[in-house]
């Protein structure tokens, strides 16, 4: 409405019209064509690499859900982004449905809380899959105790995809501090606060709904160095990320499981011997007391060892490591 004009402004047009005059009353400054006002409260602060390596961090979280999905569900499970983009909280806080399932993330080395927003459709869905039925439910009424509580076991099998989705950019720890049903309860975060919005479509089966993700720029800024596809992507040896990643090779082949064999030497028998044998038969080896035994890792030859008892268990005492051309087969 303030760009009618008033009865006084209409009156000095057009007598300067009449009079023939250039002079007009100075209109007041408009914001038209490339021009805008610049709202200071809605800068920008996530940088446009920030923003690509959540979108790929994301749609690693899409086909790993996907895929946990379709074993909870038993039905054929797809998730994929549908957007990555900044907001402020106030304008993603607004556009949830009433009941929503909003679970309050704590995404540890991340400062403050995240939200993963779960819509009506998308629950239900679950839910109802979950149940065993695929019947349609009322999505404007409220959740109960029994649609929570299975709500709750879903999102905390989502943790460890998570986790799973952010290991190349840095280890995650994250945890499920509650889950609401109402926007006004989960405030993390202030109104004008910039946000990462990235929104997913779920489909289980024919029916599909959305989720989300909103994670303040607040809580991501402690890792923001962290969010560099140069480094996500970097296969070389320079770098803390790249030191870092090295390092977790290296602890989890640590703690790889490996079979480790001891063999007795050969005993040849007949198949008659072997067919004939039955419970509390003895089998003579060729295998003399005091004569060490070959340990293999996995179906390589590594040690000689000595056996003996420790306890109530038997054991083997390493006396000797095998070197030879297999060496290097580990």
């Amino acid at each position: 409405m303030s760009d009618i004009l008033t009865q006084a402004e209409i009156d000095e047009l057009l007598n300067a019209l009449s009079s023939g005059g250039e002079e007009v009353a100075e209109e007041k400054p408009k914001t038209s064509g490339d021009c805008r006002l610049y709202d200071f409260r809605k800068a920008f602060k996530f940088q446009k690499e920030h923003m690509r390596t959540l979108s790929i961090v994301f749609q690693t979280f899409g086909q790993l859900l996907a895929n946990k999905l379709s074993v909870i569900t038993r039905a054929s499970c797809e998730c994929e982004v549908l957007s990555v983009e900044e907001q402020s909280f106030n304008e993603f806080n607004n556009s949830l449905p009433m009941p929503v399932v909003l679970s309050v993330l704590r995404l540890s080395p991340m400062r403050g809380s995240a939200l993963l927003e779960i819509s009506p459709e998308a629950a239900y869905t679950l839910i109802n899959r979950l149940l065993g039925g695929s019947v349609d439910s009322e999505t404007g009424k409220q959740f109960t105790e029994i649609e929570l509580a299975l709500m709750q076991n879903v999102i905390k099998q989502m943790l460890p995809i998570v986790e799973k989705a952010w290991e190349k950019v840095l280890r995650l720890n994250a945890q499920l501090e509650r889950i609401e049903t109402s926007p006004q309860f989960t405030q993390i975060t202030g109104l004008n606060e910039a946000s990462a919005i990235i929104t997913l479509n779920l489909t289980v089966g024919s029916k599909s709904g959305l989720m989300s993700f909103c994670i303040p720029h607040a809580s991501i800024e402690p890792i923001t160095n962290s969010l560099n596809t140069l480094l996500l992507f970097s296969s070389g040896h320079e770098g803390r990320t790249s030191n870092a990643h090295s390092e977790q090779i290296t602890e989890r082949l640590m703690h790889t499981p490996i079979t480790l064999t001891a063999y007795f030497d050969e005993t040849p028998a007949t198949l008659r011997d072997i067919y004939t044998l039955q419970v509390g038969d003895v089998i003579r080896l060729s295998q003399k007391t005091q004569q060490p035994v070959m340990l293999k890792v996995q179906h390589i030859p590594k040690f000689y060892g000595q056996i003996g008892t420790m306890g109530a268990n038997y054991a083997i005492r390493i006396i000797d490591i095998i070197k030879g051309e297999n060496e290097d087969e580990l």
